[in-house]
């Protein structure tokens, strides 16, 4: 093996390893909204659960 060849498998190595960092920061970065969005899709499902068991007992 030649230097060129350790060459590019380095900096084909890095480059994957600085995508990666890129892409875990902007995840890391979209944790908070991705939660509150988990919260308020569970909060309507629990409403909307409510809600039709409040129907239920008015028409009984």
């Amino acid at each position: 093996m030649d230097w060129n060849a350790i060459t590019l498998y380095l900096l084909g190595l890095f480059s994957l390893l600085s995508l990666a960092v890129t892409l875990l920061t902007s995840l890391v970065k979209q944790v908070p909204d991705l939660a509150e969005a988990f919260r308020a899709a569970l909060r309507s499902l629990r409403d909307d659960r409510d809600r039709r068991a409040e129907d239920d007992d008015a028409e009984a």
